[in-house]
C-alpha cells in the first residue's frame, strides 16, 4: 500500500501533551516591544461593499455594539457551538454560495479576497480571516515583525475581516533565534490584533505531531498560549496510536477534503504500491511522490474505472487501485465513513472544533449526484 496515507489522527493527543506540558525556552527575543495601532477598526460607511453597512463591522465588535442584529444573533449562537473552520481557495458564489453556512463559524480565505463572500459570511454569522506568512530570514528582526503586523492589521481593517490565520510551515531548528522569533511573532501579532480589533481571531497552523515534522521545531506550548486557536493540519501522515492527557480548548482538528493519487512502480499481490522515493526535509519518501486530488475527482475516477473500494482497518481510511494508459495507481483519501471517525474524535476529546482543507473540493454543480455529495459531506460536520 502507499507509503503515505491520510489516517485517523490519534497523534493529536501527543500534540496536546506537548502543548500542555512542553518546555518554555527563555530567550531575549521573547521580550515583546509594544507599539501603538491607531487605525480605527470600524468600517467606513462610504467604503463598505455590503448593502447592510453593519455587515462590514468585525463580528466581535458588532456583538458589543449591535447585539440584537440578526446576523449578530447568528454569530452569538454559533459561538456556543463546535467551531467549523474552513479553508477556502479562490472561487465565486456559484461554489461558496452552496456551502452549508449553518455549520460554518470561520472561513479562511486562501490567497484571494471576495468582498461579496465577506458580506455573505457575516450575514450568516461566520467570521472571515486572511492568511499570513512571514519570511524566515527576518524572524529575529523585531522591526520587520512589527512592520509586517501593522500591514496585516491595515489589510484586515480595509477588507472588513475578522482576523488572521498564520500559516507558517518552514523548517526551524530548535534553540535558534528564528525559533524564538516565530514565537515572538505570534505573541506580537495576537497582542496587536486584539488591541486594534478587540475580539479578533488569531490562529496558527501546526503539523500533526510536535516532534519536528518536516523540520518544524516550534515552541508549540507558547504558540498555543498566545493564539486564539490552533489548526492541526491532520493530513498527509501515517497512523500512530498514542494517548495522554490534553487541554484541547484551542485545538481545531483539520481534515482533508482531498486525497492523494500515487503512481505505482510496482503493485504486488497484497496491494502494496511501491512508489518513487522523493526526499523532503530529511526523509527519503514523502507525499510529493503523489498528487493531491479533490474529493469530487476521486469519486469520478473510482466510478469511471469501477474500482473496488477497500478499507484500511489500521488507519480507518478508504483506498482503491486503478489502471490507465500511464500505468497502475493507488488512491488514498477520506470519505464520509472515515471523516465521521475523525469528527467524533474531536468532539469526544473536547476540541474547540474541526475544519477542512478545502471546502472547495466537493462537486458544487447542480446534478443530483453532486447535491447528494454536498449533503453527505456537510451534514457530517458537528
Amino acid at each position: 500500500m502507499a507509503t503515505y496515507k491520510t489516517a485517523l489522527v490519534f497523534v493529536l493527543i501527543l500534540l496536546c501533551i506537548t502543548i500542555t506540558f512542553g518546555k518554555n525556552y527563555v530567550s531575549s527575543l521573547n521580550v515583546v516591544e509594544t507599539f501603538p495601532i491607531k487605525q480605527d477598526a470600524r468600517a467606513s460607511p462610504n467604503s463598505c461593499p455590503c448593502k447592510n453597512k453593519l455587515l462590514c463591522m468585525p463580528l466581535s465588535q458588532a456583538k458589543n455594539k449591535y447585539p440584537t442584529a440578526p446576523h449578530v444573533l447568528n454569530f452569538i449562537n454559533k459561538s456556543k457551538k463546535t467551531e467549523v473552520f474552513a479553508f477556502v481557495a479562490k472561487c465565486d458564489a456559484s461554489v461558496w454560495g452552496k456551502f452549508d453556512w449553518s455549520k460554518l463559524t470561520t472561513v479562511a480565505l486562501f490567497n484571494f479576497y471576495d468582498a461579496e463572500l465577506v458580506c455573505y459570511a457575516h450575514q450568516q454569522g461566520a467570521q472571515v480571516v486572511k492568511l499570513g506568512n512571514f519570511p524566515t530570514s527576518k524572524l529575529g528582526n523585531i522591526t520587520a515583525r512589527q512592520q509586517w503586523i501593522k500591514m496585516q492589521i491595515s489589510d484586515v481593517i480595509l477588507k472588513f475581516l475578522d482576523g488572521i490565520n498564520i500559516d507558517y510551515e518552514d523548517a526551524l531548528d530548535p534553540f535558534t533565534p528564528e525559533q524564538y522569533g516565530l514565537t515572538s511573532l505570534v505573541k506580537e501579532t495576537a497582542d496587536a490584533f486584539h488591541s486594534a480589533i478587540p475580539g479578533s481571531q488569531v490562529s496558527f497552523d501546526v503539523a500533526w505531531s510536535p516532534h519536528g515534522i518536516d523540520g518544524r521545531y516550534y515552541e508549540y506550548k507558547k504558540i498555543a498560549d498566545y493564539s486564539d486557536a490552533i489548526f492541526i493540519m491532520a493530513y498527509d501522515e501515517q497512523s500512530q496510536i498514542l494517548s495522554g492527557p490534553c487541554t484541547a480548548r484551542k485545538l481545531i482538528l483539520g481534515v482533508p477534503w482531498y486525497g492523494y493519487i500515487y503512481p505505482c512502480l510496482q503493485l504486488d499481490k497484497n496491494n502494496k504500491c511501491y512508489i518513487k522515493e522523493v526526499p523532503f526535509r530529511g526523509v527519503n519518501c514523502s507525499d510529493a511522490a503523489g498528487k493531491e486530488l479533490p474529493f469530487r475527482e476521486i469519486l469520478n475516477i473510482r466510478q469511471f474505472y469501477n474500482a473496488t473500494y477497500h478499507w484500511d482497518q489500521n488507519s480507518l481510511t478508504p483506498w482503491f487501485n486503478f489502471k490507465n494508459k500511464k500505468g497502475q495507481h493507488q488512491i488514498w483519501y477520506d470519505d464520509e465513513r472515515s471523516l465521521l471517525y475523525k469528527y467524533m474524535l474531536a468532539v469526544v476529546s473536547g476540541f474547540r472544533g474541526v475544519g477542512m482543507y478545502t471546502a472547495n473540493d466537493l462537486d458544487y454543480s447542480d446534478t443530483p449526484e453532486a447535491k447528494l455529495q454536498q449533503e453527505h459531506m456537510w451534514s457530517l460536520l458537528p
